[in-house]
């Protein structure tokens, strides 16, 4: 089986039960625990999510880590503090984009300030977060955070090297109803504010707002479901 897991942000209060959920099944080797990025930022406990989550994978190792967006972002405003030097905090464009995106909140479980959180993040931490994967496919499903740009159309920020749609996209995938090369997309990013996953016939949808009052969300998927059956899948929520 696979297991797959929504956005967390910071919500560890909810990561702890998915986590015991999981451990107590006696994942076979070949089972794969798949987390869908966004793993900080917003919520209260982001130091401690990365941290259950790299005690996790110390055990499980066949556990894949994707990067979402606020990965992505945090990242970009340690490179541009990195790339201008002393005057980072005053010309960075990435650093305010994160920050006001949660950084700040991850900022604060790190007991950190806006001066002080490059520093105050462990260098496993970053490792972490650098080691992230851009997505992974497995049986009938291909893993993503935010979705894949659907073949033919064009990113409206193709020219923005800085913005991959794998992270950021939401119009153009969420409502295309062709086929993604024969894959179910599962994915994360856009929060479901009813906290029920998205279902369409060719993606599912699972960050339910954890960090918003929903829930956190898996999806216990058959690597060997076929047609309409990829669709049916046992689904666990924490709120």
């Amino acid at each position: 089986m696979i297991y797959a897991i929504g956005d967390i942000h910071g919500c560890h209060r909810q990561l702890i039960p998915a986590l015991d959920e999981i451990a107590s099944r006696d994942l076979r080797p070949e089972e794969t625990v798949v987390f869908l990025g966004d793993y900080i930022d917003r919520g209260n406990d982001s130091r401690a999510v990365v941290d259950s989550l790299m005690r996790w994978k110390e055990k499980h190792g066949n556990t894949v880590f994707l990067r979402g967006n606020h990965e992505q972002m945090l990242l970009d405003a340690r490179e541009d503090l990195l790339r201008l030097g002393g005057e980072g905090m005053l010309y960075s464009d990435a650093l305010p984009r994160w920050w006001q995106n949660g950084g700040n909140a991850t900022a604060r479980s790190y007991r950190a300030s806006m001066n002080t959180w490059p520093r105050a993040i462990p260098p496993d931490h970053w490792q972490f977060f650098r080691q992230t994967a851009m997505e992974y496919a497995e049986g009938g499903y291909h893993f993503l955070h935010a979705g894949r740009l659907p073949e033919g159309m064009t990113w409206e920020y193709a020219d923005r090297a800085d913005i991959d749609p794998r992270l950021w996209i939401r119009g153009p995938f969420l409502s295309y109803e062709g086929d993604f090369q024969g894959k179910v997309v599962v994915f994360g990013h856009t929060p479901q504010l009813d906290a029920k996953p998205l279902i369409h016939p060719n993606k599912i949808g699972l960050d339910t707002a954890a960090v918003f009052g929903g829930k956190l969300s898996m999806a216990v998927l058959d690597p060997d479901a076929d047609g309409e059956a990829r669709l049916e899948f046992e689904l666990l929520q924490w709120a």
